[in-house]
């Protein structure tokens, strides 16, 4: 038979243990409506928005597609017609000795049609937990990399079309030169690919 002290003894210190767990792990809520393979994303334009402070929330999040293969552009007012898919946001501070995360969301539409979800949400802010301080990175990347579990890079890759023709005709103007400098800003910032820029600058100069 355990004496009483003993036993006291281990329940004390299983209580404790519990505690550190709780102080570091904290009380993490994560909700992950997962992107469809059948979409076969690869191109997603992001909404810019000005109330969310966190400076480098978008670069995490921008990172977090590019690591499954899928590129990425920011766009303010009104969405550009080639963006089929597109991407808004929203993510809360707080302080408490320091600022820190303790909500964001990620919405991703096709058109007006929203067709996936994710959310990172601490429970009562974190409370005493000691990892609400961790960075937007540590944070996000688990969420981020559940919302794509159906996308690899190699799968992407497959999905990549060259630009339609009405595409190129749709740039916002028929001289030839304005077109030419934007298709070629499109591939200087990774929107496209050398093969999809090659084809579509032939497909200009021929018209």
């Amino acid at each position: 038979m355990i004496p009483g002290h003993v036993r006291e003894g281990k329940i004390m210190k299983k209580l404790v243990l519990l505690l550190m767990i709780v102080l570091v792990t904290g009380c993490t809520s994560i909700k992950v409506q997962e992107i469809d393979p059948s979409l076969q994303l690869s191109h997603v334009c992001i909404e810019d928005n000005p109330k969310v402070i966190a400076g480098d929330f978008i670069p995490v999040v921008k990172k977090g597609f590019e690591r499954h293969g899928i590129t990425t552009e920011e766009y303010k007012g009104e969405r550009p017609s080639h963006c089929e898919y597109h991407l808004t946001y929203t993510a809360f501070l707080t302080w408490d000795m320091g600022m820190y995360m303790h909500h964001a969301e990620l919405q991703l539409y096709q058109g007006i049609k929203p067709v996936a979800y994710a959310e990172y949400h601490l429970n009562g802010k974190g409370g005493l937990a000691l990892n609400k301080w961790a960075s937007v990175e540590s944070k996000m990347t688990p969420v981020i990399d559940k919302f794509l579990i159906n996308y690899t890079p190699a799968v992407v890759d497959t999905y990549r079309k060259p630009i339609q023709a009405n595409v190129v005709s749709n740039m916002g103007s028929d001289d030839k030169p304005h077109k030419l400098r934007e298709l070629k800003l499109w591939f200087e910032e990774g929107l496209i690919t050398e093969q999809e820029y090659n084809t579509a600058k032939q497909r200009i100069l021929s018209q």
